[in-house]
């Protein structure tokens, strides 16, 4: 891939900028989380210096086909403009099916936000016809939406193959973590959370092949101790994992990769038990682990190298039941070895032990997209930039 930093600007008027502007709003669409907007103003402001007009291209939720009011940027955007610190102008759905570009190219805005991309079918179905509509009047294309990078999609997959394109800095910045966590020869482990197996299958069988130790939590490890023939009462359970779980330790053993489990929980009679007490309990479920499993855990970190981590130790969204993804957050801060973090729900794990992402190596935004990243297979945004 190019970098951003090396492009020569001198005949560069007009660029594009896919950015990932879906962020989580409450019922008055007011933002509770700008992670993913600053993440992407290194590159608005880097472009925007180079004195070229820019076109920022976002999804927001997940529309129909054309437009509806609940999922548009008009209430939106000057929440944008003022995380961001700069003007943006909307340029809207209709104007856009009418006049394509046209506002875009001849209004003094310097900065245009095209209204929601998922509003139009030739963004969803990858059109060579509608991805030119928007490249033909552009200069350069940059991608800085790491985090929609799995899907192909028109302004992910098919936009950065018209005309001369560049990741953003974040987007690199998160392809060098991911090819860090696959390819450094350091001592890894790798900690996911998360609730189903399934999801992760293809992550978890892929960091076999490069971590030393894997910890599994979460509701997700509720799986792998039934598996193991450990009674987990009514807590939450994939259906059909245990297929997938033979999977992965007959990986992990071939690998000479170890896989850990909780020792001990946190059930929801907010009572503590170890693994081998359960047994002699009713009607109870797994909802976070508790201290002996924390100990384990600050045992396999500082056996570590390098350590990733990915999704919530228990039902986070319960404070008494965060405190293990919480005391994890702290303990990662703490350490004097490389930290990346995956995306999703993790953050707030973080959010909540008010950390600092600056304390860790790395923190991706991108959810779904570097679990895919970490397998086997390149994204479609990637292969596009290639």
């Amino acid at each position: 891939m190019k970098s951003l930093s090396r492009i020569n600007f001198n005949n560069i008027k007009t660029v594009g900028i896919r950015v990932d502007f879906n962020i989580p709003v409450d019922e008055h669409f007011l933002i509770t989380d700008n992670t993913r907007l600053l993440r992407a103003r290194d590159t608005i402001n880097f472009v925007k210096n180079q004195n070229c007009k820019i076109l920022l291209l976002s999804h927001f939720g997940r529309p129909k086909e054309n437009y509806d009011e609940k999922f548009s940027f008009k209430v939106l955007i000057d929440q944008f403009s003022e995380v961001l610190d700069a003007n943006l102008n909307l340029l809207t759905y209709e104007t856009f099916s009418k006049n394509g570009l046209s506002d875009f190219l001849n209004l003094n805005h310097q900065i245009t936000l095209l209204e929601n991309i998922r509003f139009f079918k030739g963004e969803i179905d990858n059109e060579l016809t509608f991805s030119k509509l928007i490249t033909d009047q552009l200069d350069l294309y940059i991608n800085e939406a790491f985090s929609a990078s799995h899907r192909s999609h028109s302004s992910v997959n098919r936009m950065p193959k018209n005309i001369t394109s560049v990741p953003g800095f974040n987007f690199e910045k998160e392809v060098l973590a991911i090819k860090k966590i696959k390819n450094s020869p350091k001592k890894k482990l790798a900690i996911i959370g998360g609730s189903k197996v399934s999801t992760k299958i293809n992550t978890l069988l892929s960091l076999t092949k490069s971590c030393a130790n894997i910890f599994v939590g979460g509701a997700m490890a509720n799986n792998f101790l039934k598996f193991k023939g450990i009674p987990v009462g009514s807590s939450l359970l994939e259906e059909g994992s245990e297929k997938m779980i033979k999977q992965i330790y007959a990986s992990a053993q071939e690998k000479e990769c170890e896989i850990h489990l909780p020792l001990d929980v946190v059930l929801d009679s907010q009572d503590t038990s170890t693994i081998d007490k359960l047994s002699s309990l009713d009607n109870f479920k797994i909802l976070d682990l508790s201290d002996e499993s924390l100990k384990l855990l600050t045992s396999l970190i500082h056996k570590s190298e390098l350590i990733l981590w990915n999704g919530p130790l228990g039902k986070i969204e319960d404070t008494f039941f965060a405190r293990g993804s919480i005391e994890l957050a702290k303990l990662l801060s703490e350490v004097k070895v490389d930290v990346i973090i995956g995306g999703g729900d993790t953050l707030l794990a973080i959010n909540l032990a008010g950390v600092s992402f600056d304390k860790y190596h790395f923190v991706s935004t991108a959810g779904g997209a570097f679990l895919e990243a970490l397998e086997e297979n390149d994204l479609p945004g990637i292969k596009a930039l290639s």
